[in-house]
């Protein structure tokens, strides 16, 4: 056999797995892009001819389990990242995004339920910690397991704290935000407050620091202080429509109308079917005891909004004005 047949033998046998590999990262493009359906169909056409593609499988999951996905099936996602575990058992990636979902599972179900899925979930964050230690999505997860969880199925405080801490060591924002709501739910309201403050005084030009640190004190009803904290979140991205609808939201609290009604502008001139800025429209128009055009606005945030999310509050909204 001459080199050249044997390399056009070589080439060939390697099409099949570049143009697999090539149709994963084009799903993957169109799941990234929003275009959930076709990323799907993607998904599920390689799938058919490869049931042992893992990244076709971790595709579909991501899928499933987003938001904004009509069809949106956390069992299912549950289901394909452990299809993906399986064929890549190395992977921390999957081993996360199997966690997550199969938590998300166990937070609607009974109780019965939750004893059968926890292990689960803790078997898989822990796995994902060991196969990858710098993945801080991993080791959040893994926090909030231990702190949450009841010590029979694996509770831990003190680990949970040292995971979260391990987390500020590899990024600062996304650790100290989780330990933030951690301590929070632990009605450490001050110890919360205190991460926010470590983070403005490192990273005072992270717009990312005011935008949480202004929903702490919305959250806390604290709505002068919110104002400033999404003031500095305008000034540092005043080219996103969601800076200024943030800041209407507490202009909206504190009764000060007309200057929310400037911002909502503002953040629809930037992006017109940005739910949460019509959503906050239509409730200024409430405030303003303008019934029908709080209805009207409400039911244009219905017709554009493509986050589940979103529709049960939408839904709501349009109750109130009925």
């Amino acid at each position: 056999m001459s080199l050249r047949a044997l390399c056009s033998i070589v080439v060939g046998m390697m099409l099949p797995l570049l143009s697999q590999s090539q149709s994963v990262d084009e799903g993957k493009a169109l799941l990234k892009s929003g275009k959930f359906a076709e990323a799907r169909s993607m998904f599920e056409t390689i799938l058919k001819n490869d049931d042992n593609n893992a990244g076709a499988h971790g595709g579909l999951g991501q899928v499933f389990l987003n938001h904004k996905y009509s069809g949106r099936d956390v069992e299912k996602a549950a289901d394909e990242f452990e299809r993906a575990t399986e064929i890549d058992p190395k992977s921390a990636e999957y081993q996360f995004l199997y966690g997550a979902a199969v938590g998300e599972r166990a937070q609607t179900a009974g109780i019965f339920k939750q004893a059968f899925l926890a292990p689960k979930v803790k078997k898989a964050f822990v796995r994902a910690v060991e196969l990858d230690p710098s993945m801080v999505e991993a080791r959040i997860g893994l926090a909030q397991y231990y702190l949450i969880a009841p010590s029979l199925m694996g509770g831990d405080d003190a680990a949970g704290w040292k995971q979260l801490d391990e987390a500020i060591k590899l990024d600062e924002l996304a650790g100290r935000t989780a330990k933030a709501a951690m301590l929070i739910r632990s009605k450490k309201n001050d110890e919360a407050e205190n991460e926010y403050k470590l983070l403005a005084a490192s990273r005072p030009n992270d717009w990312r620091v005011w935008h949480r640190y202004g929903y702490f004190c919305f959250y806390f009803k604290r709505y002068d202080e919110a104002v400033r904290h999404f003031n500095k979140y305008v000034e540092l991205r005043p080219d996103t429509a969601d800076s200024y609808q943030s800041l209407a939201e507490a202009l909206i609290k504190k009764g000060e109308l007309e200057r929310a009604m400037m911002n909502l502008t503002k953040s629809l001139s930037l992006d017109k079917n940005y739910v949460p800025a019509i959503v906050s429209l239509g409730e200024a128009y409430q405030a303003q005891g303008q019934k029908q055009k709080a209805k009207e606005t409400f039911q244009w945030a219905a017709s554009v909004v493509n986050d589940e999310r979103y529709k049960k509050q939408i839904e709501a909204k349009l109750k109130e004005v009925e």
